[in-house]
């Protein structure tokens, strides 16, 4: 194991349980070569504020230690101007008179997080009652934002011109301009993946007043907030990468509420209704607890002893740490354990096909940035190599995913059985 990926390791363990002799023997030059994987998985802010809170009694290079609280103190003032674009947002959805409620972002904290200087955010994000979906675009492009996309699934995405951009290796903790919005029409959005949940209903109706700092909004009740967590992280499982910081919310709500096992009946309640559902949250829960050692409360317990398949406990095993603890962009080696949630083998062909042969048109660096300021030198400079890394990454990724199927062919498949070709799935 390299030394990057065991200080990795020991600082997602020392954040599940204080630990700190976790972090002893572990020099300078090491911290700093993590910082950035820090930021980029949101873990830098809460791992500042609880050395904050130990002191001297945690080993940390006094130098990554004030860095860590330099970053703390930036980011409550970033924090702060987020919260007042939040405010604007929230107030044009209230009087606009739609169905809503914020997730994510402000709507975990205090319950994950002692203040707002311990979560970064770059966008907000609202749930919006599908029959109001209009009078909500409208409310939020009165307020000078444009649609950048709307989805087939209903969910829209809005957008202010940005007059400078961050770049990949930007300090993220900068003072914001005007933060993306994300409209959320329904709780799992399946277009990409092709997977349905239909059982997920009620979410809309459940919903309680939640006050922040002087800001008054609704939010989901706890046992619905606990599972858009969930099936939130489900949704970047599809994708090539996390931040570790998704799976340190669950932890931190299964930690603080473990005797509550009214909400976690609850909870078992809402998954329980669909089979592949509950597999799907049987393996986050795995997750969860393969990353924070996260001891699951019998009700959250027993639904994962009881769902959890045989597919996912293999891929825990030996292919989550390195999709876990992954720098950005990520791996593929997720594509190992999806299969198994699409049951048309004809839409999973085309899924895979699309994820390893990409033929879009690649990312812009900023969809954020206005015109003008993508016009300049230094952003299409930097645009391009971004483009030539994307490529890069898929190649790669490509080939490291294709050798890993060889192997889990082996390992899933009946030893009587012959190995099918990865090009058979493609």
């Amino acid at each position: 194991m390299s030394d990057s990926l065991s200080l990795k390791q020991m600082i997602v363990r020392f954040l599940g349980g204080d630990r700190p002799y976790l972090l002893e023997q572990r020099d300078e030059e090491e911290w700093r070569t993590n910082l950035r994987w820090l930021d980029r998985s949101g873990l830098a802010l809460p791992l500042a504020a609880r050395l904050e809170v130990l002191g001297p009694n945690v080993a940390v290079p006094d130098r990554i230690r004030d860095e860590l609280r330099t970053r703390l103190e930036d980011n409550e003032k970033r924090m702060a101007s987020m919260l007042r674009f939040f405010e604007e947002a929230n107030t044009a959805l209230a009087a606009s008179g739609v169905q809503y409620c914020c997730v994510k972002g402000f709507s975990l904290i205090p319950d994950c997080f002692a203040g707002i200087r311990e979560r970064h955010q770059v966008d907000l994000d609202f749930l919006i009652a599908p029959r109001d979906s209009s009078k909500a675009q409208y409310a939020i492009e009165a307020l000078g934002y444009r649609a950048q996309r709307i989805s087939n699934s209903g969910e829209l995405r809005f957008t202010k011109g940005w007059k400078k951009h961050l770049g990949v290796n930007a300090y993220l903790y900068q003072l914001p301009e005007p933060p993306p919005i994300e409209l959320h029409t329904c709780v799992w959005e399946p277009e990409a993946e092709e997977i349905e949940f239909p059982s997920l209903s009620g979410f809309f109706d459940a919903t309680e007043t939640h006050k922040l700092s002087g800001v008054q909004f609704p939010r989901l009740q706890q046992a619905y907030q606990f599972v858009y967590l969930v099936l939130h992280i489900f949704r970047h499982l599809f994708g090539s990468w996390i931040r570790l910081i998704s799976l340190y919310e669950v932890s931190i709500l299964i930690r603080s509420r473990c005797a509550d096992d009214h909400l976690w009946n609850n909870v078992r309640q809402i998954v329980s209704k669909e089979e592949s559902l509950a597999s799907a949250f049987a393996l986050i829960l795995g997750l969860v607890d393969f990353a924070f050692t996260t001891g699951l409360p019998y009700p959250l317990r027993e639904l994962y002893t009881h769902n959890l398949s045989t597919e996912s406990a293999l891929w825990i095993e030996r292919y989550s740490r390195d999709w876990l603890f992954s720098a950005p962009p990520g791996n593929k080696l997720a594509l190992l354990v999806q299969k198994q949630f699409c049951l048309d083998r004809y839409a999973w062909r085309r899924y895979l096909r699309r994820r390893l042969l990409p033929v879009r048109k690649p990312h812009e660096l900023s969809d954020e940035t206005m015109t003008s300021g993508r016009a300049t030198l230094a952003y299409r400079a930097e645009d391009t190599w971004y483009k030539i890394s994307r490529a890069w990454y898929h190649m790669r990724s490509d080939c490291e995913y294709l050798v890993a199927r060889l192997k889990w062919e082996r390992l899933t498949q009946p030893q009587t059985r012959s190995v099918p070709r990865v090009a058979d799935e493609l």
